[in-house]
């Protein structure tokens, strides 16, 4: 194989920001041959503006039977088992955006399906593949016993961290592709969450599996693991059978495989300058602070700090990561994976148990706000 023919599903804000220019930085690697968004109009500006003879197209099905495509990107919102399922199952290679889906169910159909069609699945939970985390790994373990870890997030809203983007709007996107994504999300979520209070069902859907989920794979990725069930959830403002005006701010308290107390603190800031996420592990020999780069800016790198004593003297060293960025870094993976067979980091197995340990989250939350938790997550 030489460049691998890539056929990408999704052109929004992510693709055109990161994942497309990441594609042309890797050109000896990929080749995009077909884009696919609801909206004709973005497809075709997009295909546009690549070069070489791009399909484009609103139907994910289209790039999914196209001969020229390798492996296909998904990057689209919502569920993405019922396009990576039939990717697979068409013998083509999936790069899947987070949430790989929305249930256990969908998640170990796609297990079944890449093992036994012997084809790369992997997913875009970015940070593992940040060169800070392996520094980062052997950091923790030079700290003694881990008590606490504390992960914090500042989330403000998109739109402060692209302006540097010249992002192609969405025009008249096709209404039944987008109802028909929306209908197939919404039944996975079902499955998920089952007769959920509504609050409960878009605390899951819309937060836990679209920012939280990364800190779950970022806490697997440092050798810490995830906690097999949370003591204790406070979600401000209070879940109801309703939905919110906006995103909330979510304390949750765990026990960690290892014994330590994990501590998240996810808040939604909406006019916060940056975006903000800090692991800090506290060791009985010292303490880990590492603090990880905005999404979207090539320029923001991941910063490690350690800070260790010896009798009377006391050590900090300090790592910055490198300019590859970590979204990078993960399609250089993707490659190696499928041109040579390499190991995949970021796996589907890791996503499930990503996806149950939110569930689980997503369930105290609910039964601590007296709320009705249904489906895979009761």
């Amino acid at each position: 194989m030489t460049r691998i023919r890539v056929g990408v599903v999704g052109l929004g804000l992510i693709t055109q920001g990161v994942h497309l220019p990441n594609l042309e930085t890797l050109r000896a690697d990929f080749d995009v041959t077909h884009v696919c968004d609801a909206s004709a109009s973005l497809a075709q500006a997009v295909a546009d503006r690549l070069p070489g003879d791009v399909a484009a197209s609103t139907d994910w099905g289209a790039v999914v039977a196209d001969p020229r495509v390798d492996a296909v990107m998904i990057l689209t919102p919502g569920s993405h088992g019922e396009t990576a399922a039939a990717a697979l199952r068409a013998g083509t290679h999936v790069f899947s955006e987070k949430p790989l889906a929305h249930s256990r169910a969908e998640i170990a159909e796609l297990i079944s399906l890449a093992r036994e069609h012997s084809l790369v699945l992997q997913v875009g939970t970015m940070k593992a593949h940040d060169d800070i985390i392996e520094p980062a790994r052997q950091a923790i373990g030079r700290i003694g016993s881990v008590r606490v870890v504390r992960v914090t997030v500042l989330h403000p809203t998109d739109e402060c961290q692209f302006e540097h983007v010249d992002l192609i709007l969405a025009a008249s996107p096709d209404a039944e592709v987008v109802r028909a994504g929306r209908e197939y999300t919404e039944s996975r979520n079902d499955e998920a969450m089952g007769d959920s209070a509504l609050g409960v069902r878009l605390l899951y859907a819309d937060v836990l599996l679209g920012s939280v989920i990364h800190e779950m794979a970022l806490l697997r990725a440092l050798g810490l693991g995830l906690p097999q069930s949370w003591d204790f959830v406070s979600v401000d403002p209070m879940l109801t059978d309703n939905q919110a005006p906006e995103p909330p701010r979510i304390m949750a308290i765990g026990q960690l495989p290892g014994g330590a107390q994990l501590q998240l603190s996810w808040n939604w800031v909406p006019d916060y300058p940056e975006y903000d996420e800090e692991v800090k592990v506290i060791g009985s020999a010292g303490r880990v602070t590492l603090t990880m780069p905005g999404p979207y800016l090539a320029d923001h790198r991941a910063h490690l700090t350690v800070e260790t004593s010896s009798g009377d003297t006391r050590h900090r060293d300090e790592i910055t990561s490198g300019h590859t960025t970590a979204f990078v870094r993960e399609l250089q993976a993707f490659a190696a994976s499928v041109r040579h067979g390499a190991p995949v980091l970021c796996t589907a197995q890791g996503a499930l148990e990503d996806v149950a340990c939110l569930q689980r989250l997503a369930a105290q939350a609910g039964r601590q706000a007296g709320l009705r938790v249904g489906g895979e997550a009761a």
